[in-house]
């Protein structure tokens, strides 16, 4: 049944229980100019194109411009089609109607010619071929990467390997390949296979790779005065800041066995040892977040909000594949260039954290609440989704999730990741976009959607607030 309680603050909102909400209207046409971003996903007619289910208008008199690294270029509506990447400024008409008055379309994320880094989740396949010069086809990154003969191919799994690799006997026949780099360049075709000029093997990533910060611990206790379960950020013996623990045992149990299940052989072959471990923590917000030590926290919100156990194992898959990739890693030696020193200001030492995004920020890793940078974020949505097709799920239902938060949350902005709608927006197009592209209608009706273990963890929660 739909739980809901109403209260008044000038105007009407809405507190959610379990998976219900109320839905928030698309502010007035007199509202100040907004900017819309995603991928179009339909065309509607000549004048329309759709981002999930909103409803781009057009006119004569709107401006449609291509960007790439020249500068701006004039397009026409006619250029516009799913699968490209759009910025688009107006005003909102109705619900789910919004009027153009310009769209930017990302000329550079339509090229197709790309290049691309990853982390193997799984076993490549026709390993033996890739070595060679034969034609052969790998899963890499969310894609099906196609090597032809005359691909360029640096593929010597002894020169890069671990001196102890975890990944299998180093020129051992059966040697195991997850946990590896791919880089690979290429042509991207319209079925969304990538016919790759260049593929090269590379190592694991670095044990430093999945280190915390500051050397901080996430240590499993009770609070000595009340015996609430709890979690604890541990710098040495300091504690920093605790979350209350979900109190019901068997709804922490079947998260963190889903979320073992879910867990790809990539996280076998990693250059340090990594325990996944899940943990629901009492949040209201729709959100959850991965550590780089593999540990994952789950708000009670965002449960109360999924829909069915596919849509929860596509979260845990996103949030796993975050730890695989290395993301917080690459992004302090790729684009930050620095580590961020530990200041968490305003928090008594041993305090309940009140805003895990303002706690994690005074740690420097923020974005493992509120969202790494896009091509991370879409990164970690391909191997999502490779990841619950591998496992049997429907992946179907991972765009359906964006589009109840895009209903929840209304035009309100958030800092969390799985909650705010501009990066729902854009989550739920590009999934919507990369299962158009790569995988044929029809595929998944016999896929698992819903369990019993499921609905029987949802029963076991009871009503949870959802904010």
């Amino acid at each position: 049944m739909i739980q809901a309680e109403q209260v008044k603050r000038g105007h009407r909102m809405a507190a959610c229980l379990l998976a219900v909400c109320l839905v928030l209207p698309r502010p007035s046409p007199a509202v100040t100019k907004v900017k819309l971003h995603g991928y179009i996903t339909s065309r509607v007619d000549d004048r329309t194109v759709a981002i999930l289910d909103d409803k781009l208008e057009m006119t004569s008199a709107s401006r449609i411009m291509g960007q790439d690294a020249s500068g701006e270029h004039v397009m026409t509506m006619a250029e516009l089609g799913p699968g490209m990447l759009i910025a688009a400024e107006g005003q909102w008409l109705d619900r789910h109607r919004f009027f153009a008055e310009k769209i930017t379309v990302d000329l550079k994320d339509a090229e197709k010619q790309i290049h691309g880094t990853a982390y193997l989740q799984e076993e490549p396949g026709e390993v033996s071929k890739a070595a060679g010069v034969d034609a052969s086809a790998l899963r890499a990154d969310g894609y099906w990467l196609d090597l032809g003969t005359q691909t360029h191919r640096e593929w010597d799994a002894v020169k890069v390997a671990m001196p102890t690799s975890a990944a299998g006997g180093v020129g051992s026949g059966d040697q195991k390949l997850a946990g590896y780099q791919v880089r690979y360049n290429g042509i991207r075709r319209s079925d969304g296979r990538i016919a790759t000029d260049r593929v090269e093997l590379g190592a694991p990533a670095p044990a430093d790779a999945y280190k915390m910060p500051h050397d901080l611990r996430v240590v499993r206790g009770k609070d000595p005065q009340t015996g609430i379960e709890l979690i604890e950020f541990r710098h040495g013996e300091k504690v920093q800041g605790r979350m209350k623990l979900f109190p019901v045992r068997s709804v922490q149990e079947y998260v963190s066995q889903l979320g073992d299940s879910l867990l790809p052989p990539g996280s076998r072959g990693t250059a340090k040892t990594l325990e996944f471990r899940f943990f629901v923590v009492e949040d209201s917000s729709i959100n959850a977040a991965s550590l780089p030590d593999g540990t994952l926290l789950i708000n009670t919100g965002l449960l109360g909000a999924i829909q069915n156990e596919s849509q929860l194992a596509f979260v845990l898959s996103h949030e796993i594949a975050h730890v695989l990739q290395a993301h917080y890693w690459r992004e302090v030696h790729e684009t930050r260039g620095q580590r961020v020193g530990l200041t968490i200001a305003g928090l008594v030492a041993g305090a309940f954290v009140g805003d895990l995004g303002t706690f994690m920020a005074g740690l420097g890793i923020a974005s493992v609440v509120n969202g790494h940078q896009r091509e991370l974020e879409n990164q970690a949505d391909r191997l999502g989704l490779q990841n619950v097709i591998e496992h049997g799920y429907d992946p179907r239902e991972a765009p359906k999730f964006s589009k109840m938060i895009i209903d929840h949350y209304g035009d309100r902005s958030t800092s969390k990741l799985w909650s705010d709608h501009d990066s729902s927006l854009m989550r739920g197009s590009f999934l919507t976009v990369q299962l158009m592209r790569q995988y044929p209608e029809g595929q998944f009706e016999q896929a698992k959607r819903d369990t019993s273990g499921f609905r029987e963890m949802r029963e076991a929660m009871g009503p949870v607030k959802i904010e």
